[in-house]
């Protein structure tokens, strides 16, 4: 979650994400819904690294929810028979 909320922000801030930027002559823009925003090569890296940790982590969200709401049913059960 916290990669999530990490890509947004840092999205926000720089004005934009590297997917939707581009790479022209060593200058390098961030973009979002078609304006762009000249950023250093690390910034247009990290923004890079983050949007792919992004797209990791979005199918995994739900699915590790899924898992603490299975995990929380055994324990519960567990209780239940130790009362």
């Amino acid at each position: 979650m916290t990669i999530i909320l990490t890509f947004f922000v840092f999205s926000i801030v720089i004005g934009g994400s590297a997917g939707n930027g581009y790479q022209d002559a060593g200058k390098y823009f961030v973009g979002d819904h078609g304006n762009y925003v000249e950023v250093s090569q690390s910034i247009y890296i990290v923004s890079s690294i983050l949007e792919v940790l992004f797209w990791i982590f979005i199918p995994l969200t739900p699915l590790g929810a899924f898992m603490i709401s299975e995990i929380q049913e055994v324990v519960d059960k567990k209780r239940n028979r130790m009362e």
